[in-house]
C-alpha cells in the first residue's frame, strides 16, 4: 500500500535518543531504523488486532514506533485518518476473483473473500460501513456494481442486489462476531438460556435450541443466504 498526499510520502528516521527526525531514504544514516507510512499503518494494525480499534491511539502509536507522536502527524492527519488507512488495508486484503470466472462465481468469490478479511479483523466489522472508503475498498464496491451491471439486471434490481449483498456480509460477520462472544461467557449464558427454556411459552425456541445441540449438519449458513439472493437476482435478469 503506498502513502497518498493525505497521509504523506516521505520516511521517518529514528535517531538515537528514540525521536523520530523527517529524512529522505537516502539521508539515513546507515544502522538507523527507517519508518515509513507502510510500517506505521502495520503497526497501528498489530495494536488494532490486539486490543481493539478503541485503544488505539496517536500516542500507544508512537511509544510502539519509539518514536515522538508529533512525528507521526506528518504521515496522518489524526486517529479518524489512522482508521481510514486501515480499514483500506482489511479491504486490501481481499482476494479479487479471478478474471474468468462468472458473474455468479465473482459475486460469490467476492462475497466470502469479504467476510474472511473481516472476520481476520473483528474490530473493523461494526465500522466497515461507517468509515470513509479508501481506494481498495472504492475498487471492491466498483467491481461488484460492474458485475451486477453487466449481466442485464435492471438498474432497480442491481440496486437492490448489491445492498442485499453487502448486508449480507455484514449482518453475517457480526452475527459470528456476537457467537464467539456469547461462547466466552458460556457459564452465565449458559444458565440464563436455560431458566428461559424452561418456559413453556418459548416452546418452538426450545426446539431450535435443542436441534443444534444434537448435532444436526446444517448447510453453511452464509453459503446458503447469498445463494438465496444470487437465485433471485438470476430470475430478475432481462432476457
Amino acid at each position: 500500500m503506498k502513502g497518498s498526499t493525505l497521509y504523506g510520502k516521505s520516511t521517518v528516521s529514528v535517531d538515537t535518543e528514540g525521536e523520530c527526525s523527517l529524512a529522505r531514504p537516502k539521508k539515513v544514516r546507515e544502522g538507523d531504523a527507517v519508518l515509513t507510512f507502510e510500517h506505521i499503518v502495520e503497526a497501528a494494525m498489530a495494536m488494532a488486532d490486539a486490543d481493539g480499534i478503541a485503544k488505539l491511539s496517536m500516542r500507544r502509536l508512537a511509544t510502539e514506533l519509539d518514536c515522538g507522536v508529533m512525528s507521526l502527524y506528518h504521515y496522518i492527519a489524526d486517529k479518524e485518518a489512522l482508521v481510514e488507512a486501515l480499514v483500506d488495508q482489511v479491504a486490501n486484503e481481499v482476494a479479487v476473483p479471478p478474471a474468468d470466472l462468472d458473474w455468479r462465481q465473482t459475486a460469490q468469490h467476492l462475497a466470502r473473500s469479504t467476510l474472511d478479511a473481516q472476520l481476520q479483523h473483528p474490530w473493523v466489522v461494526p465500522i466497515w460501513s461507517t468509515t470513509w472508503p479508501g481506494p481498495h475498498r472504492f475498487a471492491l464496491v466498483e467491481l461488484l456494481l460492474e458485475t451486477l451491471a453487466d449481466i442485464g439486471l435492471p438498474p432497480d434490481v442491481a440496486d437492490l442486489g448489491f445492498h442485499a449483498l453487502s448486508n449480507h456480509i455484514q449482518g453475517f460477520a457480526q452475527q459470528q462476531i456476537s457467537f464467539e462472544q456469547l461462547a466466552a461467557r458460556a457459564a452465565i449464558t449458559g444458565a440464563r438460556l436455560e431458566e428461559l427454556l424452561a418456559d413453556d411459552k418459548y416452546a418452538r425456541v426450545r426446539e431450535h435450541v435443542e436441534f443444534h445441540r444434537a448435532g444436526h449438519d446444517t448447510p453453511d449458513e452464509f453459503d446458503f443466504t447469498l445463494n438465496l439472493i444470487l437465485d433471485g437476482l438470476e430470475r430478475s435478469i432481462e432476457t
